[in-house]
C-alpha cells in the first residue's frame, strides 16, 4: 500500500538563510534517519497555499503514522516552525484504483492535482467515471494518471486524483482533449462536491537545498 505524507509550509523571510542551513544540515538527515522517504519537492505555482511542499512516502501507514507522533519528529518539527509559518500537514493512502505500482520520486515534472468529496450516492458512478478516465489518458502520451489518494487528515477534501506532465504546455493540451472535457463536465457536475485544484512545479533536484526555497 503506498503511503503519502506532505507537509506545506511558507518560509518566513527574514530567516531564510537560517532555515536553509537548517534544512539542509539538520532537517532532511533527521527525517530520512526516522524513516520516511522523500519523494519530492514543489512549488504552488496556482491555487491554494502554501507554497512549498515536502512529499514523504511510505508502504505501512502504521509504520508512518507512528514516525510522524513519535517524539523525535516532533522536536525536529519544533525547531523547523522557527523557520517557517502556515505549516499543515497531510496523510493519505492510495486506494489502489490507479496504480498498484511504488511510488517515487519524479523529477522535472508538473502536477495538476484534484481534490474533492464524491457524492455518497454516487460511489459507484465515480469508480465507472474513473475506469473511463483511464482508457481516455491511455491514448494520451503527455500526460500520466499517477494515482488517487484517499486523504485520512489535512486535506483539503477526502480524495486527491495526481496528474503528472512533463510540461505545462501539456496541461493546456489535454483541457482541449474533448473526451477529457466531457468526462470533467460530467464529474463535477454529478458525481462530485467540494472541487479545488492546484498546479505543483517539481524542483530539479531533490538532493540540494534549492528545492525548498525560493
Amino acid at each position: 500500500m503506498n503511503v503519502l505524507f506532505t507537509q506545506n509550509w511558507d518560509v518566513i523571510r527574514e530567516r531564510e538563510d537560517e532555515y536553509l542551513e537548517f534544512i539542509t544540515d539538520k532537517y532532511i538527515p533527521a527525517v530520512a534517519e526516522l524513516g520516511l522517504e522523500l519523494v519530492g519537492g514543489y512549488y504552488v505555482e496556482v491555487g491554494a497555499g502554501p507554497s512549498l511542499v515536502a512529499a514523504y512516502s511510505g508502504e505501512n501507514i502504521s509504520r508512518v503514522n507512528e514516525l510522524v507522533v513519535s517524539e523525535k519528529f516532533r522536536q525536529i518539527t519544533n525547531e523547523l516552525n522557527l523557520f517557517i509559518k502556515n505549516r499543515r500537514a497531510a496523510l493519505g493512502i492510495s486506494t489502489g484504483r490507479v496504480s498498484q505500482d511504488p511510488y517515487t520520486i519524479q523529477e522535472g515534472v508538473w502536477k495538476w492535482n484534484h481534490y474533492y468529496n464524491v457524492r455518497p450516492n454516487r460511489k459507484d458512478d465515480y469508480k465507472k467515471f474513473l475506469g473511463q478516465l483511464q482508457e481516455v489518458f491511455a491514448q494520451l502520451d503527455f500526460v500520466e494518471l499517477t494515482e488517487e489518494w484517499h486523504m485520512l487528515y489535512g486535506g483539503a477534501a477526502d480524495y486527491l486524483l495526481e496528474m503528472t506532465f512533463k510540461d505545462p504546455i501539456d496541461i493546456a493540451r489535454l483541457l482541449n482533449n474533448h473526451q477529457f472535457r466531457e468526462l470533467e463536465k460530467l464529474v463535477k457536475k454529478e458525481l462530485i462536491v467540494d472541487y479545488s485544484n492546484r498546479m505543483l512545479r517539481s524542483t530539479e533536484r531533490f538532493d540540494k537545498p534549492r528545492w525548498i526555497t525560493l
